[in-house]
């Protein structure tokens, strides 16, 4: 058995030739092919006609490095306090605002280098935490936070924000300890 293509180029390859099809053999029958439906023609391509509208501004630049608002989990005990980074990236060195569980902004300053962060958070009173963690990617932190009395475990977790304000709800910070709709309990200090 022949195949169907081969011998329809076979067939018209001879008939082109002008005769050539006799001295080959006995003529094959012309095979007959099933119609099918065309594509749909494309649509001609529209041109851009000014409207006399200002272009609309370029979206604002990536994100550098680990710049960005962090949500800042502090584990006290069975007791999490919410705060916040706000980190600002040049090169290796980070500098920008540290959000308190009270609401209250302070001033940071620190490095990154590779995948280890090291956050310096200094109070007015000249009180500092130190915030050292390594980073998994650029979305999430884990490491230990040394205030003056005590080494506590952190995590942190980039959220994607313009405003530094967002992540706080109206009772608080965080959604206390039974969900999102119930306000803030700050964490008790133990008398020792």
């Amino acid at each position: 058995m022949k195949h169907p293509i081969l011998s329809a180029f076979i067939a018209c390859s001879l008939l082109a030739g002008g005769g050539a099809a006799a001295a080959a053999g006995p003529a094959q029958p012309e095979p007959t092919a099933t119609p099918r439906a065309l594509p749909p023609a494309p649509l001609p391509a529209r041109t851009a006609v000014p409207t006399g509208k200002a272009t609309p501004k370029p979206p604002p630049p990536g994100r550098i490095g680990i710049s960005g608002v962090w949500e800042v989990q502090i584990q006290r005990g069975p007791h999490t306090t919410y705060t916040h980074f706000k980190l600002h990236q040049r090169g290796t060195t980070l500098f920008g605002t540290y959000l308190n569980q009270h609401g209250k902004q302070f001033r940071l300053h620190g490095t990154v280098s590779g995948k280890f962060v090291k956050v310096i958070v200094a109070y007015i009173d000249g009180t500092k935490l130190v915030f050292k963690g390594r980073l998994s990617g650029t979305t999430d932190m884990l490491g230990m936070l040394r205030e003056p009395k005590a080494h506590i475990a952190f995590t942190a977790a980039y959220r994607p924000k313009y405003n530094f304000m967002e992540d706080i709800s109206p009772g608080g910070m965080g959604g206390g300890l039974g969900g999102a709709n119930t306000p803030y309990i700050p964490p008790r200090r133990l008398s020792t």
